[in-house]
């Protein structure tokens, strides 16, 4: 309603002042019968003209004052709806910031909610770390120990195989040297006894050598007991002796002595001499001849 007299203010004046014409009319009993009478007198007719002007301005003061009332109605009731508006708009303000406040309040709490959560979660996290770092060093130093022990179980072990090895090297080695010298003595026992059973042979076989030069051995008639010489024999197996092979390596300062005794080699020849490896000893023979032997 109020948008209509907005939009059309005058229009809604002059039909409200009709409204009220017909109200002062009414209610103050005009007789509309007079109005069709006969004229009277002119001062009668201007005396009654004065009551309807005055009771007109009345209408009129009474019409204004009925519209300054509904005016002051209108703008109280405009006041009170502003008012209301005004109320409703402050209650729906104080309602959304009262909601904002709610919403960031609310929003404060899910903040706070998720960081609580996600403070709660890093620390279990954390806490999760710093369980499996613990684990994982346990281990570490488990595994580290275990690598120790073995790695000492390893080395003692070793060492002992290596102390064995060296005990059994060095056994070993005092058998080795043991049998050696055992086989050392044994080899120079067999030598000295080889050497020995040589000797005797080689004695035996110069003597043997000796007796068959001096059966073949004419000694000059001249010649002194006191005289000597010695005679170097080459031979060959067999006892054959090389040729020019027989020679004085000592005169006896009697060149026919010392011829003596090379004929009496030639002649002996092959001399009796022993075959194999004692051989050797007789390849180049020294033997001493003096009359008196």
């Amino acid at each position: 309603m109020f948008s209509v007299i907005k939009r059309n203010p005058v229009s809604v004046m002059l039909a409200v002042l009709l409204h009220v014409l017909i109200v002062v009319f009414l209610v103050f009993g005009f007789d509309w019968s007079k109005i069709h009478k006969p004229a009277t007198p002119n001062a009668n007719v201007v005396q009654a003209h004065t009551v309807d002007a005055k009771q007109l301005d009345q209408a009129k003061e009474k019409e204004r004052a009925i519209e300054r009332e509904k005016q002051r109605k209108e703008a109280l009731k405009r006041k009170q709806a502003e008012e209301k508006k005004r109320q409703q708009l402050e209650q729906k303000r104080i309602a959304k910031q009262k909601a904002e406040r709610q919403k960031q309040e609310a929003e404060r709490k899910r903040q706070a909610q998720l960081k609580k959560e996600r403070e709660a979660k890093e620390a279990k996290r954390k806490a999760e770390e710093k369980r499996l770092a613990v684990v994982e060093a346990k281990r570490k130093a488990e595994a580290k120990r275990k690598a120790e022990a073995e790695a000492k179980r390893k080395a003692e072990l070793e060492k002992k195989r290596k102390a064995e090895l060296e005990a059994r090297r060095k056994a070993e080695a005092k058998r080795k040297a043991e049998a050696a010298a055992q086989a050392e003595r044994e080899r120079a026992l067999q030598e000295q006894l080889a050497a020995e059973q040589n000797s005797r042979e080689i004695d035996r076989y110069v003597a043997v050598i000796k007796q068959q030069i001096e059966r073949n051995w004419l000694k000059p008639g001249q010649a002194g007991k006191e005289l000597s010489c010695i005679v170097q024999v080459r031979l060959i197996p067999g006892g054959d002796v090389v040729p020019g092979g027989v020679s004085i390596v000592s005169s006896s300062g009697n060149p026919a002595f010392d011829r003596s005794v090379e004929t009496a080699v030639y002649k002996a020849a092959p001399l009796q001499v022993p075959s194999g490896p004692l051989f050797e000893s007789f390849r180049t023979l020294r033997l001493k001849f003096k009359p008196s032997s």
